[in-house]
């Protein structure tokens, strides 16, 4: 016995045990260590769902458990979107615009009922027990002036399930301002659409965007349109497609704990929101006026670098009225110009042609190029008005006779120069070989005879 206790009282004993004890308390350390591991693992993971299931998105696809909300209300109404042209709605033949199109929401809300199983929001405390104290019946219509409908054995299932009807009542009346916004839409993805080849839309992708649109409010979208020069006269369509969505309804988040639960502290908004998907087409009519247009049907001549030269020029009316008294002018800029840059043209009928010749001028230093020459056309139409036709783009060719002698030539020639050089030394070269070889051939037949 004595033997054992000094073999324990060792120091080499002493030393294993504290050892022991050091492993120990590592030990316990780890052990605590993974169990706060744990607790943070489902610390974040509560945090995580109540991320998922927060409706602070408000959107219809966000999950919910349905024994976690009421819904009091039911709306009627939705937007209606409507759109019409914005200032004037006649435009020229070849004119190049940007159409105003006013886009409105004029829905309206037609009403909002509240749910048979549950107590009207404007139904208070004292009215109701009034109703229990006097054994009054609620469907009474003297004695219930103010409400629908009601019926005490709802109010009794009612008053079971939240014994807090102020607080009910609250939620009741705030789903109550939610539904009547169901009225208001948001975003809102407009495309514009013209199916007449004369009417060109600038449409690429969705080209307007409003992120909402209440009722009773309207917003202005611009839309680039170009016509054709030989769009024939009356009224074309612009269909305008509008997609958007609105809250269809609101279900309120029960107060208090829930019944089963599950879910309910999740939420820390009072509400979640659904939403419904609509599309509508809306025509724009636009008008195009009827005139005279003028095209160059024909260009003869060239201009020159340094020199003036002639450039004949032939006007057509393409349009379908009569040009009066018409005069056509050329807009020239640097290095070109021109001691007559206009031209009468007279009275130009629905496709007759006129030619007119203007001295054009090129500065000395102006590149060998084409150049665009806008001209325009003006004249009085039926009712003597001054109209101006659509512009015209002429294309004049520029001819300098001294470009041989560029850098760029001088290129190319020597490029020639070397190329016939190396041409002329093989073939040199490959006569000299066949002399040769004749020559062998030669003095081999002479030595064998």
């Amino acid at each position: 016995m004595n033997t054992v206790c000094e073999n324990q009282n060792h120091p080499a004993n002493t030393e294993k045990l504290r050892g022991y004890g050091t492993m120990n308390k590592q030990n316990e350390k780890t052990g605590r260590s993974k169990t706060q591991s744990k607790l943070y693992c489902l610390i974040a993971a509560a945090f995580i769902l109540i991320s998922i299931c927060s409706p602070a998105a408000a959107e219809s696809f966000i999950p919910v458990m349905g024994s976690d909300t009421l819904d009091y209300y039911v709306g009627y109404g939705e937007p209606e979107i409507t759109g019409a042209l914005r200032g004037n709605q006649e435009f020229k033949k070849g004119e190049t615009a940007n159409v105003q199109i006013a886009v409105a929401n004029k829905g309206l809300l037609e009403k909002v009922v509240y749910r048979e199983y549950v107590i009207a929001s404007n139904l208070s405390n004292e009215t109701i027990k009034k109703y229990i104290r006097e054994g009054a019946t609620p469907g009474d219509p003297a004695v219930t002036e103010d409400v629908n409908i009601i019926h005490f054995s709802d109010y009794v299932n009612y008053s079971i399930e939240s014994a807090d009807m102020n607080q009910q009542n609250t939620l009741a009346q705030t789903e109550m301002m939610i539904e009547a916004g169901r009225i208001n839409a948001q975003s809102l993805n407009l495309k514009f659409v013209c199916d007449s080849p004369y009417i060109e839309v600038d449409n690429s992708g969705d080209y307007a965007y409003l992120s909402s649109l209440n009722s009773g409010n309207y917003n202005v979208v611009s839309v680039p349109i170009k016509i054709s020069p030989d769009t024939p006269a009356g009224e074309y369509i612009v269909n305008m497609t509008v997609d958007y969505k609105y809250p269809s309804n609101a279900k309120m988040i029960k107060a208090g704990n829930s019944t089963d639960g599950f879910t309910t502290f999740l939420y820390s908004d009072a509400f979640v929101q659904e939403y419904e998907m609509r599309q509508t087409v809306i025509q724009i009519p636009i008008y195009i006026t009827s005139g005279a247009v003028f095209e160059a049907s024909e260009i003869n001549g060239t201009i020159s670098a340094g020199k003036t030269k002639t450039i004949a020029v032939t006007y057509t009316n393409i349009g379908d009225e009569m040009a009066y008294n018409a005069e056509s002018k050329l807009s020239l800029m640097y290095p070109l110009s021109s001691t007559r840059n206009k031209g009468l043209l007279g009275d130009v009928a629905p496709g007759e042609s006129v030619t007119i010749e203007y001295p054009i001028t090129a500065h000395g230093s102006a590149m060998e190029k084409i150049y665009g020459v806008n001209s325009d056309v003006r004249y009085y139409d039926e009712e003597d008005k001054l109209q101006i036709a659509p512009a015209i783009k002429l294309d004049m060719s520029m001819i300098n006779p001294f470009t041989i002698f560029t850098f760029k030539n001088a290129l190319v020639g020597v490029l020639l120069l070397v190329a016939l050089s190396l041409v002329y030394d093989y073939y040199k070269g490959s006569k000299k070989k066949g002399g040769k070889k004749e020559e062998e051939t030669k003095r081999i037949a002479d030595s064998e005879n």
